[in-house]
């Protein structure tokens, strides 16, 4: 049978995206940084601006710091944030924030609708009535600083890649979308900055030519974040779920200081 494929996207300024037609936020993973006892941290976080959660540790499946000529695996150090500041996972960044690029991967599992609309943390071998199933899995990217590798591919399923590393001064970037390697034609790319607004209600910052390449403004200086969503129908595991559902975002700062 032929897959279809059918591509959304979504972005907002520090996370989160509201589901077409649902109106319900989504959740969403988004990487920042910020300064711990021992120094400069990557921060794992998941929820919304207004709602945050606390990501599920055995849920991030990988996080990794990457220089121009190293990387590092972070997993091992990954803990939850102190109860004072907003929830998310911490560890602490092995390089110089201004040369580190972060990525992670955060598998959200199987979750099917039941027929009164309730939703479940499993597959459909548990629940072969259900109305619906899906399999959600999260990536993030976040650039630290200017001399961090921003147009570096790691290899996420669904990948958000810069073509240039943005001036100050910069009105617009360009981004490559791919997915599983390729080029993502057609895809919806909604940008937001420090506002809060959610992005999926309104129009996309711009849509992926047939190169994968879209160009997204910057409205002003400070966090920008990026995302784009992509889903498979059918699902590669059809017992298990109708779709898969993937999700990346991009996160960077424009006009200010970084931690060294």
């Amino acid at each position: 049978m032929q897959r279809a494929t059918r591509t959304a996207a979504l972005l907002a300024a520090l996370a989160g995206f509201l589901v077409p037609g649902g109106g319900a936020a989504a959740q969403e993973l988004w990487l920042t940084t910020s300064s711990g006892e021992a120094g400069p941290q990557v921060r794992v976080n998941f929820g919304s601006p207004r709602e945050r959660r606390v990501p599920s540790r055995p849920k991030l499946l990988s996080l990794v710091a990457i220089t121009p000529d190293a990387s590092a695996n972070l997993l091992p150090e990954v803990r939850p944030s102190a109860p004072d500041v907003p929830p998310a996972l911490v560890a602490p960044l092995p390089s110089k924030p201004a040369r580190t690029l972060v990525a992670a991967t955060y598998d959200s599992g199987y979750w099917v609708t039941l027929k009164d609309g309730a939703k479940r943390n499993t597959s459909r071998l548990m629940e072969p009535e259900a109305e619906a199933g899906r399999w959600t899995v999260r990536f993030a990217k976040a650039a630290l600083g200017p001399e961090a590798p921003w147009q570096r591919v790691v290899g996420h399923i669904l990948e958000i890649v810069p073509l240039e590393v943005p001036s100050a001064s910069a009105g617009a970037i360009r981004f490559r979308v791919l997915f599983r390697g390729r080029p993502l034609a057609g895809a919806a790319v909604f940008y937001a900055d420090n506002s809060g607004d959610l992005g999926q209600r309104q129009p996309p910052a711009s849509v992926t030519d047939e190169a994968g390449v879209a160009t997204v403004p910057i409205r002003q200086p400070g966090l920008q974040i990026v995302s784009v969503s992509h889903a498979e129908d059918p699902s590669l595991a059809p017992a298990l779920a109708d779709r898969d559902d993937y999700s990346a975002t991009f996160a960077f700062r424009l006009d200010e200081a970084t931690v060294n």
